[in-house]
């Protein structure tokens, strides 16, 4: 171990983001508690950031004194019960708390004064599934049924992450509720991206200048709300029975392309990308025009050739051509994308604990961590994506650090 990373951190989030501040205000609801919830708080949060995948993992590190030496002498630490407790009872909102406290820092210390992509600050919206069982359900559960009528229970979140340049940061989530008395659907994913938008506008006021989406959202009722705080959609189209998608193509067939230009990828990678782009067409639903732009996509690798096509429409009728194809690549691009780190990395869809308070206390702390570890990653470790530093290997070096380290006061716990 060459660096000693868990002293910089811990420091980093305790005088940037007052994290141990924070840590003391959350609250859950258990009766005269043993053991203190900034306590547990600490431990949850720390085994997301160390990426644990399991709570019996966590039982283990628990039953070996892991976390002894990151608290002060005589704490009292707890077992998995108790984590388990304190989450079922914890109040969401002293957590959501924390999180927005995070995310007012960032926006205040200019993370992302210039932009995300090419000077725009770009969001993207999305459904991500928590976990997935067939025995395992709560009140809070959505259901689907499969071709076999076997029952399927989950949960799913609605998740607003940053798009394009470091650190990645996810600015807020919205949990889909299951359907109600009066109605026999479960809540859709619209409705809760809309919801969303509307809470991180209040909080944050203008968090993007673009929210990008998938094919789902290419409805006016969506657009519309883009629109109303303030900011411009930029929607993958992929219905081709779509009005405007007849009227683009129809249009785009008797022209040549308005734009031609090659990415190189590598030495052996190269892209040829045409585009035809046009601002003058009706959506319906809509009561302005719309831009319509049609990528077509060259892809060069080796001896191979593959042609790839994409439709976009957007209510920005300024940004360039070139800038709306990479915001739509660096939102697909896999190993840039938020949401696949949060399920492929941080273990965003592993069943930790299944109770409707427990889960959405899991999805807050695993979320805070990793803007946090985002954070110290890109802003506090110089020369972190110069060097090509890989984050799993700083992880694993944190994982170490824990068992050595001696004598020292956690800046966490030091706030008196």
């Amino acid at each position: 171990m060459n660096k000693r990373y868990l002293k910089q951190m811990l420091t980093y989030f305790s005088k940037v983001y007052h994290l141990g501040e924070k840590i003391k205000g959350l609250k859950d609801g258990r009766i005269n508690p043993q053991i203190e919830t900034s306590t547990i708080s600490f431990i949850v949060l720390f085994t997301f950031i160390c990426r644990l995948k399991s709570f019996n993992r966590l039982e283990h590190w628990l039953e070996k004194g892991r976390f002894k030496n990151l608290f002060p002498k005589k704490t009292r630490l707890p077992h998995i019960d108790a984590v388990r407790r304190s989450l079922s009872s914890f109040d969401i909102n002293s957590l959501n708390d924390m999180h927005d406290h995070i995310i007012k820092t960032i926006f205040k210390n200019k993370v992302f004064r210039n932009g995300t992509v090419d000077g725009i600050k770009v969001a993207a919206i999305d459904g991500v599934e928590i976990f997935e069982s067939t025995k395992k359900s709560c009140e809070k559960c959505l259901t689907r049924v499969d071709k076999q009528g076997i029952t399927h229970y989950f949960h799913r979140a609605v998740v607003c992450a940053t798009v394009g340049s470091d650190p990645h940061t996810v600015l807020g989530y919205e949990m889909l509720e299951p359907k109600k008395d009066c109605s026999d659907k479960d809540e859709g994913e619209i409705t809760g991206g809309k919801r969303l938008i509307r809470k991180l506008y209040e909080k944050f006021h203008h968090f993007a200048d673009v929210i990008v989406t998938d094919a789902l959202y290419c409805k006016a009722s969506w657009i519309k709300e883009v629109l109303a705080i303030g900011m411009d959609a930029v929607v993958r189209v992929k219905d081709e029975r779509l009005h405007i998608v007849k009227d683009a193509l129809g249009l785009f067939q008797s022209r040549e392309a308005n734009k031609q230009w090659i990415v190189n990828e590598g030495s052996t990678k190269k892209i040829i990308v045409s585009a035809w782009d046009d601002d003058g067409f009706e959506m319906t639903g809509m009561d302005i025009k719309v831009r319509f732009i049609r990528f077509l996509e060259e892809i060069h690798e080796g001896d191979k050739k593959e042609l790839k096509e994409v439709w976009i429409v957007t209510t920005n009728k300024n940004i360039c051509t070139e800038t709306i194809w990479k915001i739509i690549h660096k939102r697909w691009d896999i190993e840039n994308n938020v949401f696949h780190q949060l399920k492929t990395e941080c273990h965003f869809d592993h069943c930790y604990l299944h109770s409707p308070t427990g889960i959405e206390a899991i999805v807050g702390f695993m979320i805070i961590a990793f803007n946090l570890t985002q954070l110290y990653f890109f802003r506090n470790i110089r020369g972190f994506r110069e060097k090509r530093l890989l984050q799993i290997n700083i992880i694993e070096d944190l994982k170490d650090e824990m068992l050595i380290i001696m004598n020292w006061i956690n800046p966490i716990f030091n706030t008196a």
